[in-house]
């Protein structure tokens, strides 16, 4: 571990989050679409008004992704705004042993394909898409 490392303390990546337009839409697509588990259905209260925050993650994995919409009624117009803009614009990339298999399963469940799997020196990658526009890469490593 590095000495910058141990003086900041940063243990570990913990939550990512993910721009929807609907909580209930992306808790069925990432579930029942991707086989994610669900780790948080809580409301809680914000400046006088109800919110939701909704977790999902990759069985066995410890990174979640929290599903935030733009549109809360306890964000400020310049909040909602940069939440808006960031729908569509980060790249994740989820890790597979099978690429091929993985996305013969998405298309099963309905998944958006934007790019078939394509072998590359490094390994195999797919493209798929949220109902939201949100794009992520699908990547099977090479063997060797």
């Amino acid at each position: 571990m590095s000495s910058t490392s141990q003086h900041v303390g940063i243990e570990s990546l913990r939550m990512l989050t993910l721009v929807v337009d609907d909580v209930d839409e992306a808790l069925e697509f990432y579930t029942d679409a991707l086989g994610f588990e669900v780790r948080a259905d809580e409301t809680f209260e914000m400046d006088g008004e109800t919110g939701r925050w909704v977790t999902v993650a990759v069985p066995g994995d410890d990174v979640e992704i929290g599903f935030m919409r733009p549109d809360e009624p306890y964000y400020d117009q310049a909040t909602r705004e940069a939440l808006a803009a960031m729908r569509g614009a980060l790249w994740w990339t989820f890790r597979t042993r099978d690429c091929e298999a993985s996305v013969a399963a998405m298309k099963e469940a309905g998944v958006e394909i934007s790019q078939e799997p394509m072998e590359r020196e490094w390994g195999t990658e797919a493209m798929f898409v949220d109902p939201f526009g949100n794009e992520f890469s699908l990547f099977e490593p090479a063997s060797g």
